[in-house]
């Protein structure tokens, strides 16, 4: 398996790295510099696309990368889309591959890119403007942090952490329509959501309290109905929520805790309405920003933006977690793809 690393550039990262991972032995092969590219934290792979976000001096947007050789992995860069504004902290490609969206935190705009035949992100199309503010003092504005597509393939779900809202547009001639505003508790943050294998369920994932938020989903609304802590009920410090990933499965969610520095495996019940917690497990680093579980489910890669360690572990018959022997070292590590 071979799996890619995206990094911010602020010290010693240089962009993207790639691992190899032996899924038959449960061990970690070499990890290698695949690109030098300013703050590349967020990636979507794509069959042999790469889509990278990209911070530059002035500009800031896409990289596209061709993955020409699937057995190596290694990337070359095709085409740049820069232009004017701030630097995308998620991005996502839509299942039809006509559209990328990407998600400014700083600004609070989620942007629509067109997808070329070529399967190239060549022009900027629009910018939606997320409105509204919230109580924690890292709420003055909006910051959007998530869009993901819908399971019914008719909206983009953009999550803002700013605004305690999910809103959820529609593509309509080249631009971005907002549908609905779904509100969630005030100073929560949401930050990512995953959705349950029936499309009837959310699972959202806020930053500032750290909690597992269950919605219900139709036609592009989210209603909240129940929240579940990620973190121990003994736990006094500062910690946040970054990522959470489903199983492939469909009968676990993983998130994990920067400051606590842990991850929370919660198993789906009751036909995916609410969660059970199994398990809260040390990542052995400091701030685990992203990780991600291998397509055959049996591990799971979480890398740490201050540590700089990767960490991988094995996924048990329950779900539970169960840390591996050898690490990597990815710096500035901030997001976990698979090829």
């Amino acid at each position: 398996m071979i799996g890619y690393i995206g990094t911010y550039t602020k010290d010693h990262g240089k962009g993207i790295y790639q691992f190899d991972l032996d899924l038959k032995q449960g061990v970690f092969g070499e990890i290698r510099e695949a690109a030098e590219t300013p703050n590349a934290t967020y990636l979507d792979i794509h069959k042999d696309r790469l889509y990278a976000v990209k911070k530059g001096k002035a500009k800031s947007g896409i990289a596209t990368y061709d993955i020409s050789d699937p057995n190596t992995g290694d990337l070359n860069l095709i085409e740049d889309c820069l232009r004017e504004g701030a630097s995308a902290c998620h991005l996502t490609l839509t299942s039809d591959q006509n559209y990328l969206i990407d998600a400014v935190y700083l600004s609070g705009e989620i942007r629509l890119y067109r997808v070329d035949e070529r399967g190239v992100v060549t022009e900027r199309l629009d910018v939606f403007q997320v409105e509204g503010n919230g109580p924690h003092e890292r709420q003055d504005s909006p910051h959007s942090h998530f869009v993901v597509e819908t399971p019914d393939r008719k909206y983009i779900a953009a999550v803002d952490l700013g605004a305690d809202k999910i809103v959820t547009l529609e593509i309509k001639g080249d631009r971005l329509v907002k549908v609905a505003e779904s509100n969630v508790a005030a100073g929560s943050g949401p930050r990512h959501l995953v959705f349950d294998n029936n499309g009837r369920y959310a699972y959202i994932f806020t930053e500032l309290s750290n909690e597992v938020i269950v919605a219900a989903y139709e036609d592009g609304k989210f209603s909240p109905l129940k929240t579940y802590s990620a973190l121990p009920e003994s736990f006094s410090g500062h910690s946040q929520g970054a990522a959470i990933r489903k199983h492939p499965n469909g009968k676990f969610i993983y998130v994990s805790n920067r400051g606590h520095d842990s991850i929370a495996v919660f198993e789906i019940i009751s036909d995916g309405e609410e969660l059970k917690r199994l398990q809260i497990e040390s990542t052995n680093g400091d701030w685990p920003r992203d990780f991600n579980i291998t397509p055959d489910g049996n591990f799971l890669v979480c890398a740490h933006e201050r540590s700089h360690n990767v960490v991988l572990f094995k996924i048990t018959e329950t779900g539970t977690i169960v840390r591996q022997e050898g690490e990597l070292e990815a710096p500035e590590g901030v997001f976990v793809g698979f090829l």
